[in-house]
């Protein structure tokens, strides 16, 4: 059994689950039985880290954001986990996208779409990640976005997978990014019809401008 929503959302009911799609800061107004996914704010997500001290965390030695770069650059990308009032964790990463697949919404045919998720072209980003500091953090948080030619922005889909793998674009495992380990994980993103693809984008403080590839 499969379930499809967005990683950037908590899943409403364990039992049934759809995507609402929509560009970051989008309204949709479309209506729909199932009950609907609840964006989760980056600066309020819990437990990134368990609990570590990230006081002696080094940031120095960052790239310069901003700047569209060539898929396989590797940059160095600060991350922030932000907490209640004026706490918060740093911490840095590698960041490297390797590759952007366009794929096919017949990619999907074993998940439930609905007519606005059919009425899309998927595309999966792969992607290195690095951790260069002392936090141990969550690979689901670590996920990359892709831009269209007008800016909007599109989160990936998060595929809970009960039995097997979905091979178009495998997960890897959910246990923490320990410090000085990498993985490299594959982000499926969907993107509406009539939109076109324009870039990679990767933003570890949401206070901080983006990376971009291209």
């Amino acid at each position: 059994m499969i379930f499809l929503h967005s990683r950037a959302c908590t899943l409403a009911a364990a039992t049934a689950a759809t995507l609402a799609l929509a560009a970051c800061g989008g309204d949709d107004s479309e209506t729909s039985s199932t009950p609907a996914a609840v964006p989760t704010p980056a600066a309020t997500t819990p437990d990134t880290t368990g609990g570590d001290d990230t006081s002696g965390d080094d940031t120095s030695g960052v790239s310069e954001a901003g700047e569209t770069v060539a898929l396989g650059t590797r940059v160095v990308a600060p991350y922030v986990v932000y907490g209640k009032g004026a706490d918060k964790q740093t911490t840095k990463l590698g960041v490297t996208v390797k590759r952007v697949r366009k794929g096919k919404i017949s990619d999907f045919k074993d998940f439930k779409l609905d007519a606005k998720q059919k009425a899309t072209v998927p595309y999966f980003v792969e992607v290195k990640y690095e951790n260069l500091g002392k936090l141990k953090l969550q690979r689901f948080l670590l996920d990359p976005s892709i831009e269209d030619s007008d800016g909007e922005e599109y989160k990936p889909l998060n595929l809970i997978v009960l039995s097997g793998t979905f091979s178009k674009c495998p997960d890897p495992s959910r246990s923490k990014l320990q410090p000085g380990k990498s993985f490299t994980l594959c982000a499926p993103i969907l993107l509406p019809k009539g939109k076109t693809y324009e870039r990679v984008r990767f933003q570890g403080d949401v206070l901080q401008d983006p990376y971009f590839w291209k």
